[in-house]
């Protein structure tokens, strides 16, 4: 089972959390990016451009999530979602 987060309209998200952890791996890989970590001998170095583009990537995912669930219809008092009966 997957992780979830709850996003701003209080609904669970699978891709906010694939969102945060994908962030937060990035900005790890961006610090310590030509470090030299003991055994694990120097890690490649992450230009600007680099973390820039894969940020990109990350929150064009987000952002593409956004969009479809706002084009989604929302249902209203007037007209509940199908199969639920009006009071």
């Amino acid at each position: 089972m997957i992780p979830t987060m709850k996003d701003g309209r209080g609904c669970q998200s699978k891709t906010l959390t694939f969102v945060v952890i994908s962030w937060f791996a990035l900005l790890v890989k961006f610090v310590i990016a030509g470090m030299t970590l003991g055994p694990l001998g120097t890690m490649p170095t992450m230009s600007a451009i680099d973390f820039g583009s894969a940020v990109t990537a990350v929150l064009a995912i987000w952002l593409g999530r956004e969009w479809t669930e706002k084009r989604k219809p929302q249902p209203s008092p007037q007209h509940p979602p199908p199969g639920e009966k009006q009071p």
